[in-house]
């Protein structure tokens, strides 16, 4: 179990702020202090699920979000702080949009990134408009996790809902309307939207016209710098702990994942092993043409968050567990040896796109592969052949990443998958061919909403040094192994 990277209250230095995650299954809320550490026991989750359907839907309750967050916030700071709290750093799941009308009502359920339902859309957008243009100029791809498409799709779709609506928001800016009464849009979440120029931070006209909305329609994209206070707000009157805060405007999960671990520095990459897997870089330069395979979101005038991601990483885990008879406690196999061994040419390969393919192609359509399969091939093999096909699917994210950013000096990593199997590290730093630090923290992309925070209101405070589990070195022997899987596997994922 990953240790927790805490502090004792009464040990706890202040101003203190608190982080709020919304994530795919729950809303959280804890409480830091000045130097970053989770504060006690000052935790809380809501637990939930996305509404789901054969025909693409993927929603949540934007209401039912808002109360999740109070209730994590009252219990959260049940009790005396030795401090006050001075800001709210908040993220959510990338990339959602609700409809909401003159009153501040919500006319939808938030639509997730995970809702496909305008693959239509999509498919007539890629036709009428420049992508490849669209593309480095937002930093996004036309596709069904952004707005453009979503927009259309409730234009044509649902006519009576989409005249009524007066505004159009993330689900954090909608949040922030319900407690602070009025919206608060993240630079970095209206860039995970796909609509703004990551250069400029100002919305693209041809996508305006391409959704059939006006600038004025969708918030105002706000940095970090420019909070808002939660004196005299609703929050303010509900939690009066809260009254001399300050609220930062949301940004996506991403850019906090990278936060949260320490993977902010130059030439740092950070990697995300969870259900679905990443590897971002926060850069404060220019990142010139942008790779096919890469998104790049505007955080604020000086940094982008650029990289890209995978629908299917933990995810693959689950699968072979439940496919292939491995015991759903992975500990019950020696993976040490098995995924700690040097590779073999008569290993499995396996294409791991359960659920499509997102980083490098794009390909919704794109299914998963098991190649090099024999009546010999065991369970355990075909463990061993789906941790190597993650393995090459972070390495051709690594190689576009390269291009931008140059080679890592360092890559920081944490995740859920990881905690279940450590011993496939071997075969990811085989494939990248750079060591991995494991770092030793849990709830890393509520921590990383927290930093946030503490950058704008309590900038000048030391932070606590992140604590590394274990540093995994690459064996150089390995790499023409995965070099040339790497040249097998982009043919295999294209017929998928």
């Amino acid at each position: 179990m990953t240790p927790r990277f805490s502090i004792p209250t009464d040990d706890a230095v202040g101003p203190f702020v608190v982080g709020l995650d919304v994530g795919s299954g729950g809303s959280r809320a804890a409480v830091y202090d000045a130097s970053g550490r989770e504060v006690g026991t000052r935790h809380h989750k809501v637990e939930h699920a996305f509404t789901t359907a054969a025909d693409g839907t993927s929603t949540i309750d934007a209401d039912q979000i808002v109360e999740e967050l109070c209730v994590a916030m009252e219990t959260v700071l049940d009790g005396a702080l030795p401090g006050p709290v001075v800001g709210i750093g908040v993220d959510t799941f990338a990339s959602s949009l609700v409809a909401v009308d003159a009153s501040g009502a919500a006319l939808t359920p938030c639509i997730t990134y995970a809702d496909t339902r305008c693959r239509d859309q999509v498919t007539a957008l890629r036709e009428e408009l420049d992508a490849v243009a669209l593309h480095d100029r937002t930093g996004s791809r036309l596709h069904s996790s952004y707005n453009t498409p979503r927009l259309r799709w409730l234009r044509e779709e649902h006519p009576d809902v989409f005249s009524r609506a007066s505004s159009f928001m993330a689900l954090g800016e909608y949040v922030a309307l319900k407690l602070l009464g009025e919206g608060v849009l993240g630079t970095a979440s209206a860039a995970w939207g796909g609509m703004i120029d990551r250069r400029t931070g100002e919305y693209v006209p041809e996508l305006l016209e391409a959704a059939g909305v006006s600038a004025d329609l969708l918030g105002a994209p706000r940095d970090p710098s420019q909070g808002q206070p939660v004196a005299g707000s609703p929050l303010a009157q509900r939690i009066p702990a809260l009254a001399d805060a300050t609220w930062i405007p949301v940004v996506g999960d991403g850019l906090t994942a990278n936060l949260g671990i320490g993977a902010v520095g130059p030439g740092t990459w950070g990697i995300s092993t969870a259900t679905s897997g990443a590897i971002r870089q926060l850069l404060d330069t220019g990142t010139g043409t942008l790779p096919g395979g890469l998104w790049a979101y505007r955080v604020d005038a000086r940094r982008t968050l650029v990289g890209s991601a995978m629908s299917d990483a933990g995810r693959v885990l689950d699968f072979a567990r439940t496919r292939f008879a491995i015991p759903e406690d992975v500990s019950q196999i020696d993976t040490e040896s098995l995924l700690g061994a040097a590779p073999q040419a008569g290993n499995p390969l396996v294409v791991p796109f359960l659920s499509g393919e997102r980083g490098t192609k794009w390909r919704d359509s794109a299914r998963a592969v098991l190649a090099n399969v024999s009546a010999s091939t065991t369970a355990e093999d075909l463990l061993r052949g789906c941790f190597e096909g993650l393995a090459l699917s972070y390495l051709r994210i690594a190689d576009q990443l390269r291009e931008v950013g140059g080679a890592p000096q360092r890559i920081v990593l944490s995740g859920g998958m990881t905690e279940n199997a450590p011993a496939w590290l071997h075969l990811l730093a085989d494939a990248l061919q750079t060591p991995i630090d494991h770092v030793a923290i849990s709830r890393s992309t509520m921590r990383g909403a927290a930093l946030l925070a503490l950058e704008q209101t309590v900038p000048d405070a030391e932070r606590a040094p992140i604590p590394v589990r274990s540093t995994i070195e690459p064996v150089a022997a390995h790499a023409d192994y995965y070099r040339e899987r790497l040249a097998r596997f982009e043919i295999l994922a294209d017929v998928a």
